[in-house]
């Protein structure tokens, strides 16, 4: 594996790589605070931006996102519905099965982890030239809405 690069570091590697890499020397220490004053670990936040993407999901349907055990995401869920921030109710097609869903302060909650990942965003590119950076906001806006289109979806 390549050494990360340093701060002086202008060329070599992914430019993808590198501006990641920007990004998260930023929001690290604030995604640490926030996991640490929240109490979840990246398994359950994972749970909860999973969730939010997709909608309701069984126990199994997590477990295999997050390529963990079907008891550790039992446990895992059942700690975020004591919390309040998961909602389970009975599955209508499979009475057997429960559907896993985020509750309204679970939604606040990752509403509130967006905002701090685009507000690192936002002082990242703060330094970039108006022009730059709405051509760069363009850009994206185009490739996200290439990989999301239905022709870009794997079978």
């Amino acid at each position: 594996m390549a050494p990360c690069p340093g701060p002086s570091d202008t060329g070599g590697g992914h430019p993808l790589q590198r501006f990641m890499h920007l990004y998260m020397r930023r929001t690290v220490r604030d995604m640490n605070d926030l996991l640490r004053d929240q109490q979840l670990s990246m398994p359950q936040m994972g749970t909860l931006h999973y969730l939010a993407a997709e909608g309701a999901q069984s126990v199994s349907g997590i477990a295999e996102h997050l390529n963990l055990s079907l008891a550790a995401t039992s446990h895992l869920v059942e700690r975020l519905v004591q919390r309040g921030l998961l909602s389970r109710t009975e599955d209508p097609s499979d009475r057997r099965q429960k559907s896993v869903a985020l509750s309204e302060l679970g939604v606040a909650l990752v509403e509130r982890i967006n905002r701090q990942a685009a507000a690192a965003f936002d002082e990242l590119l703060a330094p970039l030239p108006s022009e730059l950076r709405q051509r760069f906001e363009r850009d994206v806006h185009e490739v996200l809405e290439a990989l999301t289109s239905r022709s870009a979806v794997a079978p």
